[in-house]
């Protein structure tokens, strides 16, 4: 049987075979832009290596509950159940993106993470996964049964809760533009641009050009940063607070990867740690910094054989 892992974002869709050993093979990376659907894109992939794709695993941007799947920021649909039988597969495993990506973190101390805040880690808590890309993912990896239960939910979409004046007035006026001012809508890489838009009077800047501007000089593009940064710390220590991750937190998804020489001077260790009552449990959370680009690949790969998943497997030929 020929696995394929997939990992399906807002912008890009990566797959690799995943071998014997758990390791990934013919990696490859593509604009999700240039194909009509996932079927396709998996079926381009397969021309080009000339694999007979029979089991995938399968990683997605946005809600995985039902048999359809809507790819969140990005054009792609499809039936789980509909996708197996087009694709033949023998098994097919559909989970989220960030539930890949808790599950590829099962010792953040390692796979070149860095490590941005020392702590004491609880190896019997959760372990809070969270990062900004094109939208904002979260998870938390829960140890169960001797092996790691990923937790999947939608926590980009909760509500933002700005702290100072300036986070303030920026709410205030992005709440006149959208219904629901959710986290995502300022940590992430749309949320950056959006900072920086209403911080400059509606100047537009990709965040790629934000990034890059932010940590070559000081100017507008820094303080969008450092204002999404210190964002983030406060996001961060709302999850941790919430689902105990006492063990600590792996920040991942790109963003935060590409600005990371101004992390140490932004308010994100302040925010995060300096949370009221519980500042000194806060105090003891170590927090690393993933910059691994196939985590996503990997947690998917992972996700096959975790037995907590098995009930979501789809099998065609058994049903």
């Amino acid at each position: 049987m020929t696995l394929v892992a997939v990992d399906i974002g807002g912008t890009n869709i990566r797959l690799a075979v995943v071998r014997d050993d758990g390791g990934l093979a013919e990696h490859r990376s593509m604009l999700c832009a240039d194909f009509p659907s996932f079927e396709a894109a998996i079926t381009a992939y397969a021309d080009a290596t000339a694999i007979k794709v029979s089991a995938a695993s399968v990683a997605v941007a946005g809600p995985v509950q039902d048999d359809l799947v809507d790819v969140t920021n990005n054009h792609w649909s499809f039936s789980k159940t509909g996708l197996a039988e087009a694709l033949q597969l023998q098994q097919l495993l559909i989970i989220n993106d960030f539930t890949a990506q808790a599950l590829a973190q099962s010792d953040p101390s390692a796979n070149g993470n860095m490590l941005l805040l020392d702590g004491t880690s609880a190896d019997h808590a959760p372990l809070l996964v969270i990062g900004p890309g094109t939208g904002l993912g979260v998870s938390a990896l829960v140890p169960a049964g001797g092996e790691y239960l990923p937790l999947e939910g939608e926590g980009g979409h909760v509500g933002m809760s700005p702290q100072s004046d300036a986070e303030l007035a920026l709410f205030a006026t992005l709440r006149s533009e959208v219904a629901h001012v959710s986290a995502e809508h300022f940590i992430s890489g749309s949320g950056l641009q959006t900072i920086y838009r209403l911080q400059t009077g509606g100047k537009i800047l990709s965040a790629p050009d934000i990034g890059k501007a932010a940590v070559a000089d000081a100017g507008p593009e820094r303080d969008a940063a450092n204002m999404m940064l210190g964002l983030l710390g406060s996001v961060v220590a709302d999850a941790v607070l919430t689902m105990g991750c006492w063990r600590g937190v792996v920040i991942a998804g790109g963003i935060v990867a590409h600005i990371q020489p101004l992390v140490a001077d932004s308010p994100f260790a302040a925010r995060f740690r300096h949370n009221g009552t519980m500042a000194p449990l806060l105090q003891a959370v170590p927090v690393w910094l993933s910059f691994d680009p196939h985590a996503g690949l990997r947690g998917a790969a992972a996700g096959f054989s975790n037995s907590h998943m098995a009930a979501r497997m789809i099998s065609p030929d058994q049903s």
